[in-house]
């Protein structure tokens, strides 16, 4: 298994902007650090409710799709996944 706490995180502390499938407009989160796979984010409106969501650093000119690997407060670790990824990973957990 690969040890993820390994790989080379970039500290950023940059504002970013997420929209939830099914909820309206965008909103703001702090990108704490990023790698390759994901991210570590703060926000104090997505993290309560959703799983999975888009993330843009440059407001929606490029967009990174992500799953939720873990919570603490308000806080979220993030994966990387391709649009569909998303959903087909929550029916592989379903269907197993």
């Amino acid at each position: 298994m690969l040890e993820r706490r390994t790989l080379e995180r970039i500290e950023l502390n940059q504002l970013a902007l997420v929209h939830v499938d099914g909820v309206r407009g965008v909103h703001p989160c702090l990108v704490m650090n990023l790698h390759g796979d994901g991210a570590k984010l703060h926000s104090s409106t997505h993290h309560t409710v959703a799983h999975k969501f888009a993330l843009s650093l440059d407001g929606f000119n490029t967009t990174r799709y992500c799953r939720v690997v873990w919570r603490d407060g308000n806080t979220c670790g993030v994966k990387f996944v391709d649009r569909g990824g998303a959903l087909d990973e929550r029916a592989n957990r379903v269907n197993a």
